[in-house]
């Protein structure tokens, strides 16, 4: 299993989605209309009957943050040494809440194929 999981990771050059993510951190174009999450959110049943247009947006992502760790069957308040790995991670929105509700003794790591978000993440960290 070693043998076929440890290999060196692919270079992505000008041709890939790496390219337009990089573009779209240095313009700002998703962190100005999406925010620190580009996921839509979470509505739950009643939310949705009631009409999804009434929650407010960024608590609807947060929620859907929530959503997924207990998914993941982890609970912020008996998990807090928890190791998290976001994959597709953008900047970091939901990395760094993640960290911050699961507290310092938990290990989030979040990976993106592009540089230009990793510093815009660094930079909000």
């Amino acid at each position: 299993v070693k043998l076929v999981l440890d290999k060196p990771s692919r270079t992505y050059g000008d041709d890939t989605v790496a390219k337009e993510y990089d573009a779209w951190a240095d313009d700002g174009i998703l962190e100005y209309y999406w925010g620190e999450h580009i996921h839509l959110g979470y509505y739950s049943p009643e939310e949705m009957r009631q009409g999804y247009k009434k929650k407010n947006f960024v608590q609807a992502k947060y929620d859907f943050i929530d959503e997924m760790m207990t998914f993941g069957g982890i609970d912020a308040t008996t998990h807090s040494k928890a190791k998290v790995l976001d994959v597709g991670c953008g900047f970091g929105g939901t990395s760094r809440y993640l960290a911050k509700k699961l507290g310092s003794d938990a290990h989030v790591t979040g990976i993106t194929l592009s540089p230009k978000q990793v510093q815009r993440g660094t930079e909000l960290a």
